[in-house]
């Protein structure tokens, strides 16, 4: 028996006493092209079309809802400016734009005036209201899904009270109903 025997297979040389695991492939170099299948690439493309309109669907939703949110805050800005200048004018007759019995807490004819002067569009509750300083102390504005809550600082006194405070922009929409039957 010879010492060492060499086997040729597909132009490569294995030695019985050569004990590194070579499995016999011949390796070729250069570029490998493979099959792809039709069928996965086709649901790749319909998946990335899929999350591209998802994505732009929430993109476009969160959109309008912003602007939507910028138009209620600034009719509520509006608002505050109309329940002061409607609180001066009540003022000098003597009298309160505030009625806590009322349920949107504003005296008769108040929503009417404050409709004349601002551009609002939606409902107007007055929650508190500042008798010395004639300005709003917590009010809110809804307009349709929007709600917008108003609450004075209590920062600054005098003329510039009701001036500075929080506003509070809402969206909500309707989950469940339930109605008596």
């Amino acid at each position: 028996m010879p010492l060492c025997s060499f086997v040729t297979l597909r132009g490569i040389e294995l030695s019985d006493n050569n004990k590194d695991n070579r499995t016999g492939e011949v390796h070729v170099e250069g570029t490998q092209f493979y099959k792809r299948n039709a069928i996965g690439r086709t649901l790749r493309v319909a998946l990335l079309i899929f999350v591209g309109f998802v994505l732009a669907g929430v993109l476009l939703t969160w959109a309008a809802i912003d602007a939507g949110a910028r138009q209620a805050y600034k009719e509520a800005r509006d608002i505050r400016r109309a329940l002061r200048a409607v609180g001066i004018e009540y003022y000098g007759n003597m009298a309160s734009i505030y009625d806590p019995d009322r349920p949107d807490g504003l005296s008769v004819g108040v929503a009417d005036k404050i409709e004349q002067i601002s551009t609002r569009t939606g409902d107007v509750i007055l929650y508190s209201w500042d008798d010395e300083a004639h300005a709003p102390i917590q009010f809110e504005y809804q307009k349709g899904l929007y709600r917008v809550v108003y609450t004075d600082a209590g920062d600054t006194g005098g003329y510039a009270a009701g001036t500075e405070g929080d506003f509070h922009v809402y969206y909500s929409f309707e989950v469940l109903t339930f109605e008596s039957e």
